[in-house]
């Protein structure tokens, strides 16, 4: 398993950008209902969790073009 390869980025850079912007959005958005009772820590950890798997999906989309 290549640790470096999933902890970098990928190129194109705005690309990878954008997939990853958009992942975000509609993952906050999806679960809104979720983390929004729960306060702002709720949120950040929403967040934090919707950046993670935003990245993944960005890295093995762009992966496979």
């Amino acid at each position: 398993m290549n640790l470096k390869w999933w902890l970098s980025t990928a190129e194109p850079r705005s690309r990878y950008v954008l997939l990853v912007a958009i992942g975000v959005v509609l993952m906050m958005t999806l679960t809104y209902s979720i983390w929004y009772p729960g306060g702002r820590g709720m949120a950040a950890f929403a967040a934090i969790c919707a950046v993670i798997l935003s990245h993944v999906s960005a890295k093995l989309v762009m992966r496979s073009r």
